[in-house]
């Protein structure tokens, strides 16, 4: 069985009926997975006293040595998706190369859904701006 909404997000909206579905809701389901992408990729390592691996450096500290540093967002990326998103597997993190905006940092995270039946790859488009921080899309 899957849920349409996370334990969290049920939490959040109690009023709201979130019964349990024999189908998946793929749309729910990634609108899910990029706001909590967003909300772990946006959390600095250190900020989360429980969890102190939580989250990435920030991107203006590993931005230091760019354009080299750019593997090590990628991994840092990688990592913390693999990490703290169970329903991603298979993640991998490629920079996409922009000439539109120089002061922004692209990259596609591409990954298999781990909760779907059919396990299909999908991909999300992740940007960092100038002040670090992320945004993802679908």
């Amino acid at each position: 069985m899957f849920q349409k909404a996370t334990l969290f997000e049920r939490l959040r909206r109690p009023d709201q009926v979130h019964a349990h579905s024999m189908h998946e809701d793929h749309q729910s389901q990634l609108r899910s997975i990029v706001g909590n992408l967003e909300r772990i990729l946006n959390t600095r390592s250190g900020q989360a006293p429980a969890q102190m691996d939580f989250g990435i450096p920030p991107p203006s500290e590993i931005g230091q040595g760019y354009p080299e540093s750019v593997v090590q967002i990628q991994r840092a990326i990688r990592v913390c998706i693999e990490k703290y998103e169970p329903r991603l597997r298979d993640v991998q993190v490629m920079r996409i190369e922009s000439d539109d905006q120089r002061l922004v940092v692209r990259f596609q995270v591409s990954a298999r859904l781990a909760t779907a039946s059919d396990q299909r790859q999908i991909r999300f488009d992740t940007l960092i701006d100038p002040s670090g921080h992320i945004e993802m899309t679908i």
